[in-house]
């Protein structure tokens, strides 16, 4: 057996698992609440998915589409092709909530305190609220995430057969869990079995060291491989999607992480660099208390730097690093932790904790106002100001404005009939609207543009949305604004 760390000592009082029960109250009542939007294209996409597939098995061998999520689409195609949007999200929901706890898990077997501060930065998170509540993949991969390091960092401290079998067990399931939600836990799964390889192989008995490193992540590796000659190999070339380059979407992610306001790339450094900063100094400190817990931590880190230094993609979003959030938060959770046993660092405890909450409730409160899109209002406003029985729409995007329109108009004209004008055929066939599709963090699109042969477009009208998921509709009319 190889040789074990031991584990912390722990506080046995009752009161962080109230406090914990307190917290999970309100996470659960912001991400239900956060589900009463309108879909967005993705989530359109993965609804057409679940549709068009005949059979559970289908869902991992006969879909070969990146908005192919397994375990969301199984969801989806067992609950049917509801109308009501909150049906589609609940299991986000539910993992959503199950991530709360397992920060709190991650962390109570260093300390009460850093657990139950962790779980308050978790259930409070708007990019954790935002994708808790979508009918995507990201928040089973969060949750199989946490729970996969809380596991494997037990299982390296258990000296107990049985123990160390039920947490290198819950480790490959909560991997599996994590790959089948959304395929970007990979980020996760990569730095922790290579910094778990590190610390068996610095162990005496090498051989089982590596014997037992091989059996808690064989499922994980089982899987991934069966999916890769099931679906991945089968996968067309990505997508379309917004124009950003990896470094400014990792900051613009963990600047919403963090609550920071300004939007423009320079000023997310005042944060990110104490933010690096103090993630150094705490991984120092757990170093020098002889937690290897600390190289699994580094990895992950740098993973996101790894990633921006070698791989180079078409598009980007910053939901793609989504899966490190989480642990963003566990260098910060420490540090108010240490504040929170020192009378004089209360003060200063309640002052960060009061602008995290402030921070995260500016941008909670604008994703209820605008959602992921607002298709739907679009549609109405469209409708008004047109006389005839009959609303002609082109627009900038045809993949994008046929996948919404198809899905909304339905739901929203009634006894109205949509004609659709392709891009290649606007000169041919002029429209009365133009729609203009754009990201939730892009401005609205020019006062006037000009389309050949066609008279001016003016805008009229601008329908925002969020900034980590969803379409921005700017609506032009050939007449001018009033």
């Amino acid at each position: 057996m190889p040789e074990a760390y031991a584990p912390p000592t722990r506080n046995q009082s009752f009161l962080p698992l109230l406090l914990l029960v307190i917290l999970i109250v309100p996470a659960a009542a912001l991400r239900v609440l956060a589900t009463h939007n309108g879909v967005w294209l993705d989530e359109i996409i993965s609804l057409q998915i679940a549709k068009e597939v005949k059979s559970p098995w289908q869902v991992f061998s006969g879909v070969h589409n990146e908005n192919n999520h397994y375990l969301n689409t199984l969801y989806l195609y067992l609950v049917g092709q509801q109308s009501y949007a909150p049906v589609y999200r609940r299991l986000s929901v539910v993992f959503g909530i199950g991530l709360v706890a397992a920060g709190y898990w991650l962390l109570a077997r260093r300390s009460r305190g850093e657990a139950v501060i962790l779980a308050g930065l978790l259930a409070c998170s708007y990019p954790l609220i935002h994708f808790s509540s979508e009918a995507r993949g990201y928040s089973g991969a969060l949750l199989g995430s946490v729970v996969a390091c809380a596991a494997l960092v037990r299982c390296m401290e258990q000296s107990s057969r049985w123990r160390l079998l039920c947490m290198g067990l819950a480790y490959g399931l909560a991997l599996v869990l994590a790959i089948l939600s959304n395929l970007t836990a990979c980020l996760i799964w990569l730095p922790l079995a290579a910094g778990s390889l590190l610390i068996f192989m610095g162990r005496p008995g090498r051989v089982k060291s590596a014997l037992l490193w091989i059996a808690i992540n064989v499922l994980p590796a089982s899987v991934l491989t069966a999916l890769y000659f099931l679906d991945l190999r089968h996968l067309p070339p990505l997508g379309g999607g917004p124009r950003m380059t990896l470094a400014h979407g990792l900051g613009r992610l963990l600047s919403l992480a963090l609550g920071w306001p300004a939007r423009d790339a320079l000023t997310v450094w005042i944060v990110l660099i104490p933010l690096i900063a103090l993630t150094v100094w705490q991984l120092a400190a757990i170093r020098k208390a002889g937690d290897p817990s600390w190289i699994l931590l580094a990895l992950i880190y740098l993973m996101p730097l790894a990633c921006i230094l070698f791989i180079k993609l078409a598009f980007f979003s910053p939901r793609y690093f989504l899966v490190v959030v989480p642990f963003v938060y566990v260098p910060l959770a420490m540090l108010l932790a240490r504040l929170a046993d020192a009378r004089a660092g209360r003060a200063l405890l309640a002052v960060v904790l009061a602008l995290f909450v402030v921070g995260q409730a500016r941008l909670y409160l604008s994703f209820l106002r605008v959602g992921r899109g607002q298709i739907s209002a679009a549609l109405r406003y469209m409708i008004t100001d047109t006389p005839s029985p009959e609303l002609r729409v082109a627009s900038n995007q045809d993949f994008r404005a046929l996948m919404e329109l198809n899905y909304y108009a339905p739901r929203v004209l009634g006894d109205r009939q949509l004609a659709y004008v392709t891009l290649q055929n606007q000169v041919r066939f002029p429209a009365d609207w133009y729609i203009f599709h754009g990201e939730g963090h892009d401005p609205p699109g020019p006062a006037v543009f000009y389309a050949q042969n066609q008279p001016a477009w003016y805008r009229v009208a601008y329908f925002g949305s969020s900034e980590l998921s969803g379409q921005a509709l700017t609506i032009y009319s050939h007449q001018p604004p009033q």
